[in-house]
């Protein structure tokens, strides 16, 4: 089945809609460029004409496309060097999660602990996609990375939109069971999933990430894109414990709704490989002492 994306309250979306000036999540720049990277007659050259008009995306895919992850025998110079190096679908995800960090960690919040406690949440959610993606073999080329990163992003909009109501709706403990999602409902008329999806689906971002905004509280969902989701759901609840407690210590992940829908979509992995995974994940993934918006995966 898929999930259709509510329409929020009006009093929320109006609250967002008139502040779209400082909640724009793609740049003009960044706007065109992913338009003319969904042409199949697209060239390098014509895409990096459009990129280099942002200094910010341009510094960032040379940055990239010499990171010891791609990086080759010699370094690259030229944007249109780096486009080739990197493909135009690790640029498009590249660009999606660059514009959604710099949205996040500008938000006009009234409360700045409430943005800064769930981007570190975010980036570690999207950190430990991109190790799933990585160790797991699934195939992703970066849109693991931006879906965990954007995972939660329903929860800093509803913060701007009704400030006098979040804290009452969202204690942010990450302690994330069945009723968290009906409290929001109860106290704001939507919860975080539905109204991230909407803001996502407004704004025109991939099909695919609106489905992993609205869904990875439901990784059981059959979707086209379920192995997003279930991945997504699966980090956000290993990056939930660590949250709390900043340590694996009696994690279960028998208890990880997310693990359990990828292992039935034929990636066991987490289940299979407990404790290596576990360790691995809450030793060194989860271990930065920084999560900064220019460390982008």
């Amino acid at each position: 089945m898929t999930v259709e994306t509510c329409s929020p309250p009006d009093k929320l979306k109006q609250a967002l809609l008139k502040r779209s000036d400082e909640l724009s999540m793609l740049p003009a720049v960044a706007s065109e460029a992913l338009e003319l990277a969904q042409d199949p007659e697209c060239v390098a050259a014509e895409f990096a004409g459009v990129i280099e008009r942002d200094v910010k995306l341009a510094t960032e895919i040379l940055s990239m496309s010499n990171s010891v992850y791609f990086a080759a025998s010699s370094p690259v110079a030229s944007l249109r060097q780096a486009v080739v190096r990197l493909g135009l679908k690790q640029c498009r995800n590249l660009i999606l999660t660059s514009s959604a960090a710099s949205l996040m960690k500008s938000m006009p919040l009234e409360q700045e602990w409430v943005r800064e406690v769930i981007w570190q949440h975010s980036f570690r959610t999207a950190k430990v996609c991109s190790y799933l993606n990585k160790s797991m073999r699934m195939g992703f080329e970066g849109e693991e990375f931006t879906a965990g990163l954007l995972h939660d992003f329903g929860r800093l909009l509803l913060a701007v939109a009704a400030p006098e109501s979040f804290s009452k709706a969202d204690s942010l403990s990450f302690d994330e069971g069945g009723e968290c999602l009906s409290r929001e409902n109860e106290i704001l008329g939507i919860d975080h999933c539905a109204f991230g999806a909407w803001f996502a689906s407004h704004n025109g971002l991939p099909r695919s990430l609106v489905a992993a905004i609205e869904l990875h509280h439901l990784p059981e969902t059959h979707h086209p894109n379920e192995k997003l989701i279930a991945l997504v759901s699966a980090a956000d609840s290993i990056a939930n414990h660590f949250q709390r407690f900043e340590e694996a210590g009696d994690y279960d992940v028998g208890l990880n709704r997310g693990a359990h829908a990828l292992a039935k979509l034929g990636h066991p992995q987490l289940l299979k490989d407990v404790d290596s995974m576990v360790e691995k994940i809450f030793g060194e993934v989860l271990n930065d002492s920084e999560c900064d918006e220019t460390d982008l995966g």
